[in-house]
């Protein structure tokens, strides 16, 4: 009898396995004859088409490349990137643009309702975080950006434009969820090394969050906006500036949206310090790199600031590690929560540094 069971257990297996790969190369195909059917909505022979990171590499028959990926938002938007891309384009910029389907529309909608969209590609390498030359190009480039896309005058509609009191709210979002975090650790009875330390820096870290907000995140800025608010990029980043034979390129504007300039600059400035140990020598570098440029006034240096001073990193972790399978001890939080701390002293002399050129 046991016999038998043993033999049909293992008959049981065989069976499941085979329908298993069966099912991944159906859907495999689905997949392959769906990208296909996208292709085929465009005014292109397409001879090969390369996987990319959450995207695919299409290379046409004159031997051009575009990239097709999906496309997070409306028609509407989609519509306004376009016409934002001809601008910069119109301007000099050398920009990506948007490949219209066969019939005139900058996405093309599955049936499963995705929303898809092709644009031009161009090869070239990434911005090296650790070369300065590099580096303070890209400061350079996102300068000349902002003093361009200023004079983009068409209407943004509401859900790209950020409020006065926008970063603020968002702030005391954080805030809130470190409390929550904080309070969750508080009540386990066992905590790990991450838990154990998390408890002992939040408070350092939470006064830094208080005082950031505390700052005056939105004062002056209904009566400043006109002067330095306009599209911004929305995820400047070492990712999205290449180094092509044309020259340094801004790429992916995907999440392009109606801020202060200095929000840009801020996200960017923090990824590459955090590269640098907070070195207060690159940091007054990129701010000077892009001061040449674009003039940094007092209420921008001040927004600046305050940005940088918040917590972000402290944050992020927490963030990560609450939202994470708690019951694991994550070594990768906690190397990380040991490298922000292991920073602080030359991330608080950076921002004691970049307060001197805060002026009202």
């Amino acid at each position: 009898m046991y016999g038998h069971v043993k033999v049909w257990k293992w008959i049981s297996i065989i069976i499941f396995s085979n329908f298993n790969q069966d099912l991944n190369c159906y859907g495999g195909a689905i997949l392959y004859n769906r990208t296909e059917i996208i292709l085929e909505a465009y005014p292109y022979e397409f001879t090969d088409i390369q996987k990319g990171r959450g995207a695919y590499i299409c290379i046409d028959s004159a031997g051009e490349k575009k990239i097709l990926k999906e496309f997070s938002g409306s028609e509407a938007k989609a519509d306004l990137l376009d016409l934002f891309l001809q601008y910069l384009k119109g301007q000099g910029i050398v920009a990506e643009q948007i490949v219209h389907t066969k019939e005139g529309h900058a996405l093309f909608t599955d049936i499963d309702e995705a929303r898809y969209y092709m644009r031009t590609w161009r090869d070239g390498r990434e911005c090296d975080v650790r070369n300065r030359d590099d580096v303070l190009c890209a400061v350079r480039k996102l300068a000349k950006f902002h003093c361009v896309s200023a004079g983009f005058t068409d209407q943004m509609p509401d859900p790209l434009c950020k409020t006065d009191d926008s970063l603020k709210l968002q702030y005391e979002r954080h805030m809130k969820e470190l409390r929550k975090v904080r309070n969750y650790i508080k009540s386990r009875k066992k905590k790990n090394e991450f838990e154990a330390r998390f408890l002992k820096e939040y408070s350092y870290y939470y006064d830094q969050a208080k005082e950031a907000i505390g700052g005056g995140l939105e004062n002056g800025f209904q009566q400043r906006k006109e002067r330095y608010f306009g599209v911004c990029h929305g995820d400047f980043n070492q990712h999205n500036l290449l180094f092509t034979p044309q020259g340094a390129v801004i790429i992916n504007y995907e999440r392009f949206c109606k801020d202060a300039y200095v929000s840009d600059c801020a996200h960017f400035f923090r990824k590459i310090l955090e590269k640098h140990n907070w070195n207060a020598g690159i940091g007054m570098d990129m701010v000077n790199a892009y001061d040449k440029v674009r003039r940094l006034e007092g209420w921008e240096m001040g927004q600046l600031y305050l940005r940088m001073a918040f917590p972000e990193k402290f944050w992020k972790v927490a963030n990560h590690y609450f939202n994470s399978k708690k019951s694991w001890a994550n070594n990768r939080d906690s190397e990380k929560l040991e490298k922000i701390c292991a920073q602080e002293q030359e991330r608080s002399e950076f921002l004691k540094l970049l307060k001197n050129f805060v002026k009202e």
